[in-house]
C-alpha cells in the first residue's frame, strides 16, 4: 500500500475504531507506521514489556512541567508518526490491549529523543496510568502523580487545543486523577466535558471512551441509581445513533447491573459466567459488575467467585492499562472477605481483608477524598474481627 494521503487514512481509521473493527484500524496504523520508518512487532512478551515500561518510566519519572515546556518542537514527519501511534493505541485498547504500553513507550521515547508534539501528552498520561497497575504502592502513586500532573500542565500551557481535550481528559481523569486527590465528582465532570467536546469534533471513539469512564466514576462515586439509569440511557441512545457498537455493549452491561440493583432487572444473564471468548476488557466489566451486584445483594460466596475471576484475569494481562475497577475490586474483596469470615474463617480471607486495608490506607495518603471513606468502612470491621479472633485464642 502506498500512503499518499495521511489525513484520509486517519479519518478512515477512526471510522473502523468506532465500530467493531478495531483490528482493521490497528493493522492500517501498523502498515502506515512501517512506511514512516517505524517497526511495530507482531507480539511483545510480558518480560520485554515490563523491561520497556521500566526503562521508559526511568527516563521520565523525575520530569516536571518546566522540563516539558522547555522541550523543542518535534519535526512534522515524526509528529505524523506520533499521530498514528495515538490512533493505534486507541484501536489496541479493545482489539490488542497488550500492545498499548509498547505504543505509549515508543511515543515517550521519541519525545525524549526528538522533541515534543501534541500527541506526546497522551503517551505520558498512559505511562502514568501504567505506573498505577496493581499491585500498587505509595511510591508508584507518587511517580504517576508527578508524570500525570506535568503532562497535564504542559497540555494546558502549550497544547490547550479543543482537538486534544477528549483524549487527554480520557486518560488523565479516567485512569490517573482519582489516585492523586481529584474527587471522583470532578473526574466525572471532566470526562463529561471530554465526551461533549469529542462529539462536537466528530471524534466518536474517544468521545465514547470518555462517556464510558464518566459512568464508571459516577457509579463508584455513589450517585443515585435512577439518576445513573438516566445517564446510561442517554449515552446508549447516542451510541445507537452513531452506531458505536462496542460502547453500546458496555453501556448495556452498566444498565443491566443498575436495573438489577434497582430491582427491575433480569439477573439471569449476569449470574452466569461470562463467555471466555469475550475481549479482556469486556470480561473485566462483567466480572466487576457481577461482583458489585452480588455483594450488595448479600450473595457473598458468589461475589467472591467473581472477585477471584477478575483478579485472576488482571494478573494474566500483559501490562494492560488498569482503570478504577482494578482499585475498587480490592475494596470489594476486602469487604466481602470480612463478610465471609463471619461464618467461616480462612487464612486466605484474612489475608485478603488485610491487604485491602493496607492498600486503601496507602491510596488514601495520596487521595483522601476518594479513599479515606473506604478505609473507614473496612477498618472497624477488620478491628472487630481481629479482636474476636484474639478472644477465641485466649479462651
Amino acid at each position: 500500500m502506498f500512503v499518499s494521503n495521511f489525513q484520509l487514512l486517519f479519518c478512515d481509521t477512526i471510522v473502523h475504531i468506532s465500530g467493531k473493527r478495531s483490528m482493521i484500524a490497528y493493522n492500517v496504523c501498523s502498515e502506515v507506521l512501517s512506511q514512516l520508518g517505524e517497526n511495530i512487532p507482531e507480539t511483545f512478551s510480558a518480560k520485554q514489556m515490563t523491561s520497556m515500561i521500566e526503562a521508559t518510566i526511568g527516563m521520565i519519572e523525575g520530569i516536571s512541567d518546566k522540563d516539558l515546556l522547555g522541550m523543542k518542537e518535534m519535526d512534522s514527519k515524526l509528529a505524523t508518526s506520533m499521530r498514528f501511534y495515538g490512533l493505534m493505541w486507541r484501536a489496541a485498547f479493545m482489539g490488542k490491549p497488550e500492545m498499548v504500553p509498547f505504543l505509549a513507550c515508543r511515543v515517550v521515547q521519541h519525545t525524549m529523543e526528538s522533541g515534543l508534539c501534541k500527541h506526546s501528552i497522551s503517551g505520558f498520561l498512559i505511562l502514568a496510568a501504567l505506573r498505577l497497575k496493581k499491585p500498587m504502592i505509595a511510591e508508584d502513586i507518587a511517580t504517576a502523580a508527578k508524570i500525570g500532573k506535568a503532562a497535564m500542565s504542559c497540555f494546558t500551557q502549550r497544547y490547550n487545543t479543543t482537538e486534544q481535550i477528549p483524549e487527554a481528559f480520557s486518560y488523565y481523569y479516567g485512569f490517573v486523577a482519582l489516585h492523586i486527590d481529584e474527587p471522583l465528582q470532578t473526574c466525572s465532570k471532566k470526562l463529561g466535558q471530554g465526551f461533549e467536546v469529542g462529539m462536537s469534533l466528530g471524534e466518536f471513539d474517544v468521545s465514547f471512551n470518555n462517556a464510558i469512564q464518566n459512568v464508571m466514576t459516577v457509579i463508584l462515586g455513589g450517585d443515585r441509581l435512577p439518576s445513573l439509569m438516566e445517564k446510561v440511557d442517554y449515552f446508549m441512545q447516542k451510541a445507537d445513533n452513531y452506531q458505536h457498537l462496542l460502547s453500546n455493549l458496555i453501556f448495556s452491561i452498566y444498565r443491566g447491573t443498575i436495573a438489577i440493583l434497582i430491582g427491575g432487572g433480569d439477573s439471569s444473564h449476569y449470574s452466569a459466567d461470562a463467555q471466555e471468548t469475550a475481549p479482556s476488557k469486556i470480561l473485566e466489566l462483567i466480572f466487576f459488575f457481577n461482583a458489585l451486584r452480588t455483594y450488595w445483594q448479600g450473595h457473598h460466596s458468589r461475589c467472591q467467585h467473581f472477585v477471584d475471576k477478575m483478579l485472576k484475569l488482571i494478573s494474566t494481562l500483559n501490562d494492560d492499562l488498569q482503570g478504577p475497577m482494578s482499585t475498587y475490586i480490592i475494596f470489594i474483596n476486602g469487604l466481602n472477605s470480612l463478610e465471609l469470615m463471619k461464618t467461616k474463617y480462612t487464612h486466605k480471607l484474612k489475608s485478603s481483608s488485610s491487604r485491602a486495608l493496607k492498600f486503601l490506607e496507602e491510596a488514601s495518603e495520596h487521595s483522601s477524598w476518594n479513599f479515606k471513606n473506604k478505609v473507614s468502612n473496612i477498618q472497624p470491621l477488620y478491628d472487630a474481627f481481629i479482636l474476636h479472633i484474639s478472644r477465641l485464642i485466649v479462651s
